[in-house]
C-alpha cells in the first residue's frame, strides 16, 4: 500500500510539473523526482527479492542489523548519485571532501567505529546468536590478565553484546572486546557435548568393581542409551588414582545440572564402598550404614521362582544388599546383566530419556513405570543373560536385594528339575514371548534358553 501511494504521488508530481518548457528549474525538479522514485523502488525490490532471502539463508545472528547496514549504504550511494545527476555536484570534489571528513570523524570516533565494524563482522559471520550460552576468554576488563566469562546472549546491537549469567547478572561487552576475545559457543553445533569430571581416590585392589559401581550409579544422569556415562582410570596424582568421569549433555544448563549430580553420586558411591577421596591433607574418612535383610524377603523370592523354601539359608549367603540414593542409577538400558533386584524399601522408576527446551534445553527423564516395596525387576537378565530392557533410577532412598546368577547355579546343577519353576516365571514375565507364533512350543524354547545360560 505504501509503495502504491508513493507511485501515485510521484505520477501526480510529474504530471503537475508538466514538461517544464521554458523553466529549467522545473525540469531539474521533475528529473530529481523521477530518479528518486526509481532509486527507491529499485532498493525496495533489491532488498525484497535478493537481500532478505540471502540473509535468511545465512541465518545471521542479527538479520535486522546486517540488513540495515546494507540498506543505509545503498541509500547513501543513491543520494550521492542524485546530487551528481540532478544538481551537478562534482563527484571528485565530493569524494575528496568526504574523505577528509571521514578521517576527522574516524579519529574522533575511533572506539565507536571499532565497535560498529566488530558488530558488522559478528553479524555477517555469526559465531553465536541470541539465547546461545557462550564462554568468553580474554582481556575483558582492560586489566593485565585473562579471565573467563560464561553467560547467555540476551541482545546484540550495533555497539554492544548483552550477556546474562546463570545468577541473573547482566554484563554488557563492547563488540570490539568480543571480537578480540576467544569465544566458545556452548550450544553450537547443536547436539550432545561431552563433559568430564576428575576425582582422586586412594589406591585399592577392587578398582575394577569401583569403576563398575560408579558407572552404574551415574546411569541416573539423563542420557540416551548410546551415550552412557563412563568412568576411567585417568592418571596418578598425590599418591592416588585420578578417575575421569565422562557424561554427555545437551546444552550448557543441562551440563551444569549433570555435573552437580555426578559430584553427588560419585561422593555417595565412593563413601558406600569405603574408598576415601584424596586431597592435600590426605584421605577423607568414610562412613557406611549397613543394609539389613528384612524378614520373609528370601522366602518370597524363592516362592516366586517356584523353588523350595529350605534354600533360603543358601540363598542368603549369596545375595547382595544395596542402598541407593535419589537420582542413582540401578540398571541401564542395553547393559549386560545377570541378576535381578527386589525392592525392600523406597521407590524407583523405569525411565526413558526425552529432549526438552523448558525450563532449559537438555535431556530429562520421563517415567514409564514405578516400582515400590515388594516389586522386583531384572529377571530377564538373571534367567537368560539378556541385556537390560530399561533404565531404572531411584526416586527416593531405596534398599534393594540383588540376586545374582551364582545364587541359583549350584542349586540348579544339583536339582535340574527346579528349572521348570524358572520356565514358568519367564513365560509369565517376558513380553516378547507373545510375539512368537502360536504353534511354537514356548515352554520348550524358554527351557532351552535357561539351560543354556546356566550351563545345564
Amino acid at each position: 500500500m505504501a509503495i502504491g501511494l508513493l507511485l501515485t504521488a510521484g505520477v501526480l508530481a510529474v504530471s503537475a510539473l508538466g514538461d517544464g518548457h521554458g523553466y529549467p528549474v522545473l525540469v531539474r525538479v521533475r528529473e530529481l523526482v523521477v530518479w528518486a522514485l526509481g532509486s527507491y523502488l529499485g532498493i525496495r525490490v533489491f532488498t525484497h527479492v535478493l537481500l532478505d532471502p540471502l540473509l535468511s539463508h545465512w541465518r545471521t545472528s542479527t538479520p535486522g542489523f546486517a540488513r540495515d547496514l546494507v540498506v543505509v549504504t545503498l541509500y547513501l550511494g543513491t543520494a550521492v548519485f542524485l546530487l551528481h545527476k540532478s544538481v551537478g555536484v562534482n563527484l571528485g570534489t565530493l569524494m575528496s571532501t568526504g574523505a577528509i571528513a571521514a578521517a576527522v570523524l574516524g579519529l574522533s570516533m575511533q572506539e565507536t567505529l571499532g565497535n560498529l565494524f566488530a558488530g558488522v563482522s559478528m553479524s555477517l559471520a555469526p559465531a553465536f546468536r541470541v539465547d546461545d550460552w557462550v564462554e568468553v576468554t580474554g582481556n575483558l576488563r582492560g586489566g593485565s590478565g585473562q579471565e573467563t566469562f560464561i553467560g547467555r546472549v540476551d541482545a546484540m546491537t550495533w555497539r554492544t553484546v548483552q550477556i546474562i549469567t546463570e545468577n541473573g547478572d547482566t554484563s554488557i561487552f563492547p563488540n570490539r572486546i568480543l571480537a578480540q576475545a576467544v569465544v566458545t559457543n556452548l550450544y553450537a553445533p547443536s547436539g550432545l557435548h561431552r563433559r568430564t569430571l576428575k576425582v582422586t581416590v586412594a589406591p585399592h585392589d577392587t578398582m575394577v568393581a569401583t569403576l563398575a559401581a560408579l558407572e552404574q550409579a551415574l546411569g541416573g544422569i539423563p542420557h540416551p542409551p548410546d551415550h552412557k556415562p563412563e568412568v576411567r582410570s585417568h592418571s596418578f596424582d598425590m599418591g592416588g588414582v585420578v578417575l575421569e568421569i565422562r557424561f554427555w549433555a545437551l546444552g550448557w544448563r543441562h551440563g551444569r545440572a549433570a555435573n552437580f549430580q555426578a559430584v553427588r553420586l560419585t561422593q555417595t558411591v565412593l563413601n558406600r564402598l569405603g574408598v576415601p577421596l584424596l586431597g592435600p591433607h590426605g584421605p577423607t574418612p568414610t562412613r557406611t550404614h549397613p543394609v539389613l535383610l528384612q524378614d520373609g524377603v528370601l522366602e518370597d523370592i524363592l516362592e516366586r521362582f517356584g523353588l523350595p523354601g529350605e534354600l533360603a539359608q543358601e540363598l542368603k549367603e549369596r545375595v547382595v544388599l544395596r542402598r541407593t540414593e535419589p537420582g542413582e542409577g540401578v540398571i541401564r538400558e542395553g547393559d549386560p546383566g545377570e541378576s535381578l533386584f527386589m525392592v525392600m524399601a523406597g521407590t524407583l522408576q523405569a525411565m526413558k530419556v526425552v529432549e526438552r527446551f523448558e525450563p532449559y534445553t537438555g535431556l530429562f527423564w520421563e517415567g514409564i513405570g514405578e516400582l515400590g516395596p515388594g516389586d522386583w525387576f531384572g529377571e530377564g537378565s538373571l534367567l537368560t543373560g539378556a541385556p537390560r530392557r530399561a533404565t531404572v533410577v531411584a526416586a527416593t532412598v531405596c534398599e534393594l536385594v540383588e540376586v545374582p546368577k551364582a545364587a541359583f547355579e549350584h542349586v540348579l546343577r544339583s536339582a535340574p528339575h527346579l528349572v521348570e519353576g524358572l520356565v514358568e516365571l519367564k513365560e509369565s514375565r517376558s513380553g516378547h514371548m507373545a510375539d512368537l507364533p502360536k504353534t511354537a512350543n514356548r515352554r520348550d524354547l524358554a527351557r532351552v534358553e535357561i539351560k543354556r545360560w546356566f550351563g545345564l
